[in-house]
């Protein structure tokens, strides 16, 4: 179907028939906008089926192809369903009349994103999005204000309940959380520590560029610091992106491809050091750890692609790496030292236990 006649049937669809249709308080939507469930709604997901056997919870997932019947299927569960949580993009064939959609987006965004890098996205869709957020999932004060600067809605809008996938790397066991994947993992580990790289893309989300940080030189010379440090080298590309061979490292047996792993979080649990660059993931490892490097190795190209909202420099603790001796440097200071005691930071956390999922829900059903 071409776009334009699309465009004109989510129209018809969003203006003539979803408000006529009833809405079910006991049926919520999950919508996976990039195909990709990730750990937001995965904790949002366990925990309704822990705790509400009264409702009724349907996983839908974007950018897939599918047939009449399944459309219409899907179609009807967004119609009917009077929750709906998204995770990036809303679906253009409802609206947020005599409904409640929800975001809770992916993490903390250190770039900016939506209005605030409105030359990524039409006005049409950044005004969509606005008008028809009920709630938006926030970590801190200081968050809440960002991203209601980035999607444009008030303050009020934004519920502070920190992040549902924070919850994963709170202590003890969540009675109401399972990943069936980190049981795995631990026997992959084996015992070894783990320093793991996970930058974020370059471009555009459809471009799949590859990201290269590391020669050949420096890959011998991470070699030679895990086999002394009895650490292995995992790699997790943004889903946006590649990231380069490491032949070496592979043929060492070193390397882990924690791309195969579908929780961050779980990843993040079991990760000695962590290796990132202008991602956000350093601030959900850093309510656990403070074994963080950033490594800027194309700072000059990447702050002309984005812009961020906070200074690196002003907002991360540790060591800002622009080449790979300096990396290196850190790693061998930080894998030699036993980790001294630390407080995740309170600009970008208010909360620092196991309750944000419930926190969020709680907010969800609330009525008032």
């Amino acid at each position: 179907m071409k776009k334009k006649h699309r465009k004109k049937i989510y129209n018809i669809i969003r203006c003539f028939i979803d408000p006529i249709v009833p809405k079910r308080k006991d049926k919520v939507v999950l919508f996976c906008s990039t195909g990709t469930m990730d750990a937001n709604l995965q904790c949002v997901n366990q925990y309704l089926n822990y705790f509400e056997s009264d409702v009724s919870v349907h996983i839908v997932r974007g950018k897939r192809r599918y047939g009449l019947k399944k459309y219409v299927s899907m179609l009807c569960l967004f119609l009917t369903s009077y929750y709906i949580i998204a995770d990036h993009a809303l679906p253009r064939f409802i609206s947020g009349k005599r409904r409640k959609i929800f975001n809770v987006w992916h993490g903390i965004p250190l770039k900016t994103i939506r209005h605030l890098d409105d030359k990524r996205f039409t006005g049409k869709f950044l005004d969509f999005e606005s008008q028809n957020i009920s709630g938006l999932a926030c970590s801190s004060e200081l968050d809440r204000a960002v991203m209601a600067a980035c999607f444009n809605v008030p303050p009020s809008k934004c519920v502070l309940s920190g992040l549902p996938r924070a919850d994963i790397l709170a202590e003890g066991h969540l009675e109401w959380f399972h990943d069936p994947q980190e049981a795995e993992l631990v026997d992959v580990l084996d015992g070894k520590r783990l320093v793991a790289w996970m930058p974020t893309y370059r471009g555009t989300w459809h471009e799949k560029n590859l990201v290269k940080g590391f020669s050949e030189y420096d890959e011998q010379r991470l070699c030679e610091i895990l086999k002394d440090n009895n650490a292995l080298f995992g790699i997790r590309p943004h889903k946006f992106s590649e990231l380069q061979a490491f032949p070496l490292l592979e043929s060492e047996g070193l390397l882990i491809d924690l791309s195969h792993y579908s929780i961050t979080n779980t990843v993040l649990k079991h990760t000695t050091h962590l290796i990132t660059d202008y991602s956000s993931v350093w601030l959900d490892f850093s309510l656990i750890s403070n074994n963080i490097s950033l490594y800027l190795f194309d700072h000059q190209d990447y702050d002309v692609e984005r812009g961020m909202i906070y200074p690196l420099d002003e907002v991360f603790t540790g060591k800002i790496s622009y080449q790979f001796d300096e990396l290196f440097s850190d790693l061998e200071d930080r894998l030699s030292l036993l980790e001294s005691d630390f407080s995740p930071n309170k600009l970008f956390f208010k909360y620092n236990d196991a309750e944000n999922t419930k926190r969020f829900i709680d907010a969800m059903f609330d009525e008032e």
